[in-house]
């Protein structure tokens, strides 16, 4: 039986050789899956996939060849690998990934992408266009620029935050890795998949590349000679842009604040646990010592007076083990799940979200982009961090992905057991804790 790809979705990788695009692959899975090295030709030559299942839903990141090859053979064979993709996930996000020399688009690279927009019309809902490699200098409207000139190359409308500039890094540098996988994540996670009909062949002849690039080359001379009469543009678009930039990192600033806090907050109540704790400890050790005070009054008391003091003394049993039982209760108490109005679910400071690489982090020190192990244990790629404040105190969620943001996953362990909170089915239902 055929498989229905109508719920299963995927993120498509496009562009052409060179370009970077298993190396964000990797970025954004945080692992080694794809092979990419620094070469002359082209590294991948057949589609790969990584593929993970949630529920009903199914994952796949893609990483395709490179549509532009010197051999019309080879090009003819990356047309059916990037048709296989489409195939096989036609609800998808797509990043199409462009190079740059010294700034400036590679021709080959827009010519590829229209080819492919041209069979698969690419919707803006659920593209996102990468700049890849970039020097961390670069002049100040660059990004404006860019975005203008592409917008006129390729026919397609762009926003602020539809297109990613990404800087070239130190590949072995472990926080610099981590930096552009965030910023790669903070744009996927505006985009939203929808489905992809070919409308016809991709149509690309090794003897054409050479006009179309040159076809591309007049435009953008075309584009830079009057520039100058639309500056104003420029300066808007690039506005945007860093207006879309500083929010970003107003939200992360703020975030890293709060966990700051919390941090401290989640510190104190452990301390005003261990405090009552010890407070109680003190009780017991005095209940104890007149339970024994008792026992050896006894000896000397008349039997009713005995009488008595046993029933004190079975008195005092139960006292002391009420409290044992309240001392261990409170040194394994978990965390609290408060539900809040709108139906979302969220855990304080100190809850245990299990990991997919099996270690165990408390959620105030979960970042975007962690694989965390959610129902059926199946890994999710946090997207959301989701931090409210209610009744005085800040409260955690995280948001997974996938399924694409239809819906909420809150991940907790507890005493060994890892529970998640399930989306509600309707708005007015309120979502429900299950066990995994």
């Amino acid at each position: 039986m055929a498989r229905n790809n109508k719920n299963q979705f995927g993120l498509i990788i496009l562009g052409n050789s060179g370009v970077g695009k298993s190396f964000l692959a990797n970025i954004l899975l945080d692992r080694e899956i794809f092979k990419h090295e620094f070469s002359a030709r082209s590294v991948t030559h057949r589609t790969e996939f990584q593929e993970i299942t949630f529920d009903d839903h199914h994952y796949a990141i893609f990483n395709i060849p490179g549509l532009i090859e010197a051999d019309q053979t080879r090009v003819d064979i990356n047309k059916r690998e990037i048709d296989q993709a489409f195939t096989q996930r036609p609800n998808s996000l797509i990043i199409y990934v462009f190079g740059q020399q010294n700034g400036r688009i590679r021709d080959e690279d827009v010519v590829a992408f229209n080819a492919i927009n041209a069979a698969y019309p690419l919707n803006i809902e659920s593209l996102l266009l990468v700049v890849n490699g970039l020097p961390a200098t670069r002049p100040k409207n660059y990004e404006g620029e860019v975005m203008l000139m592409l917008q006129d190359i390729i026919q397609v409308p762009i926003a602020a935050e539809r297109v990613c500039f990404l800087n070239h890094i130190d590949r072995e540098n472990s926080n610099e890795r981590q930096a552009l996988r965030k910023q790669l994540l903070s744009f996927i996670v505006e985009l939203s998949p929808t489905e992809h009909v070919k409308a016809h062949d991709i149509r690309l002849k090794v003897e054409e590349v050479a006009m179309l690039k040159k076809q591309i080359e007049e435009m953008a001379k075309e584009f830079n000679a009057n520039k100058v009469h639309f500056e104003d543009e420029i300066r808007q678009q690039q506005k945007r842009y860093d207006d879309l930039i500083t929010h970003q990192k107003a939200e992360t600033e703020s975030y890293h604040r709060i966990i700051e806090r919390q941090a401290e907050e989640a510190k104190e109540m452990r301390q005003s646990q261990e405090a009552q704790v010890q407070q109680m400890q003190q009780q017991l050790e005095t209940m104890q010592q007149e339970h024994q005070r008792l026992r050896d009054e006894m000896a000397t008391k008349t039997k009713a007076e005995a009488q008595a003091m046993q029933r004190a003394l079975e008195a005092s049993n139960q006292a002391q083990l009420a409290l044992m039982n309240k001392m261990v209760e409170i040194q394994s108490r978990p965390p609290t799940v408060i539900e809040q109005s709108r139906g979302k679910s969220c855990f304080m400071a100190g809850t245990l979200v299990r990991m997919a690489d099996g270690t165990d982090k408390s959620i105030e020190k979960i970042q975007v982009g962690d694989i965390v192990m959610g129902a059926s244990n199946q890994p999710h790629v946090v997207m959301f961090l989701d931090v409210e404040q209610l009744e005085g105190r800040y409260l955690y969620g995280i948001n997974d992905f996938p399924p694409f943001f239809t819906s909420e996953h809150v991940f907790l362990t507890s005493d060994g057991t890892m529970l998640a909170i399930e989306p509600q089915a309707s708005e007015n239902e309120e979502p429900s804790l299950i066990g995994l």
